[in-house]
């Protein structure tokens, strides 16, 4: 029999059971401080949103606690954890993203904030982590609410503005130097980020997530497309075999550790009183991944950045990632020869597979509208009616009319 919770806990109906068993004390005390006496009740809701998320359940949590001196406080935080779905919960597991996100939030990330602060600077890379007060063996990761200090999310559909990308690559580029400096203090990452999900066990489920066959079904029809559509027509035979091949690490080049999933929604944007933005912060790390930078360049400008200046800015965005990167890098006493921008923009042009995944198959979902289909399932299901919606955007055509021919141009659809 399971003990009865130490205090009361409403929950919404459609929440699993075992959150009723939660307690939450050593979080409470750790984010108000001494001045914690105890909680007195805790709600937790449904936060989940239809055509927002894919994978995990989330909620939002009010603790309301009692301090020492007799007043009140509320406490909000953020769960994630699986979704009731079998199916998503084994893919889930397969590709160990809750294992992984909780180690970058418990120990790869407060230990780059230490490398920071020893060199002098104060950075910040996520919300603040917490665990529950006892092991309740199930995936979790639980964060403070950023929703309650003003972050939130960019419009991810018009796409992010000039101070918007300048905010993104400038902390990305502190991310990525802190993190090859990690490596030559801490070592190496090990297997969940250095080979990650991309392992040959996981080829047949990788040729699922990846099959092109709703893109290549409307790029047929696009105007002015014929010879990229017989470029890339017989690709899915071919594509998961060097996207395993690309994401082996080379030791020989400069390396980071990715982000992994870096578009709009997994960022978070505080504003001042007149809208310029105070902060940023990086959400959702569970797909991390040790290797080229070029990934998490390609991921986030042609997932994210305003249709109007992501090709035409595109080479000053590298530029100024660049920048930012060599800083933090002799900042932080970076023991290797620096890399050069030649050797980034070297990166960029090896890895034309990485861009073509990009615009293939997470632009296309950013961009469309919220929808009751939205799910992982109908993702993988090209037949499915979100697929058709992704590809048959008229926001999604009129890009990718402009970033068909600049891949082209730069040889980053010749991978085969």
């Amino acid at each position: 029999m399971a003990p009865a919770p130490k205090y009361n806990i409403a929950l919404d109906s459609n929440l699993p059971d075992w959150l009723k068993q939660i307690t939450l004390d050593a979080a409470v005390s750790q984010a108000i401080g001494d001045d914690f006496l105890r909680v007195s009740s805790v709600k937790i809701e449904n936060a989940s949103q239809s055509g927002e998320n894919y994978s995990s359940l989330m909620m939002r949590i009010k603790v309301e606690v009692e301090l020492k001196n007799g007043k009140d406080k509320n406490l909000f935080l953020f769960l994630k954890t699986c979704q009731a779905n079998e199916a998503m919960a084994q893919i889930l597991d397969i590709f160990r993203i809750f294992p992984k996100e909780n180690e970058i939030y418990h120990k790869i990330l407060p230990r780059f904030k230490q490398l920071y602060a020893d060199a002098g600077k104060t950075v910040e890379f996520s919300p603040k982590a917490y665990k529950f007060d006892v092991d309740v063996d199930k995936d979790y990761v639980l964060l403070e609410d950023l929703s309650t200090k003003n972050y939130k999310n960019a419009n991810r559909i018009v796409g992010l503005d000039m101070d918007h990308m300048h905010a993104v690559l400038k902390k990305m580029a502190e991310y990525h130097a802190v993190s090859a400096c990690y490596v030559e203090k801490y070592g190496s990452y090990g297997e969940d980020f250095n080979v990650g999900m991309f392992s040959e066990k996981n080829r047949g489920i990788l040729n699922e997530f990846n099959k092109s066959t709703g893109f290549l079904t409307q790029l047929k029809k696009w105007p002015n497309c014929s010879a990229y559509y017989e470029k890339l027509a017989n690709s899915d035979d071919y594509l998961v075999s060097r996207l395993l091949e690309d994401q082996r690490v080379n030791t020989g080049e400069f390396n980071v550790l990715n982000h992994g999933d870096c578009w709009s929604n997994n960022i978070m944007f505080q504003y001042d009183a007149f809208g310029k933005i105070k902060d940023m912060l990086f959400v959702d790390f569970a797909l991390g991944k040790y290797g080229s930078p070029a990934n998490d360049l390609y991921y986030f400008i042609l997932s994210s950045c305003s249709a109007d200046i992501k090709l035409t800015k595109f080479d000053y965005f590298i530029r100024f990632y660049y920048g930012h990167l060599v800083e933090n890098l002799k900042l932080l006493q970076y023991a290797r020869p620096l890399p050069k921008l030649i050797n980034i923009h070297g990166a960029l042009l090896k890895n034309g597979l990485a861009a073509y995944m990009i615009a293939s198959k997470v632009l296309p979902a950013v961009i469309l509208d919220k929808s009751e289909e939205s799910n992982l399932e109908n993702y993988t299901n090209h037949k499915s009616k979100m697929v058709y919606s992704m590809y048959s955007n008229p926001k999604y055509v009129k890009q990718m009319l402009n970033i068909l021919p600049w891949l082209d141009n730069r040889g980053l659809l010749d991978w085969k």
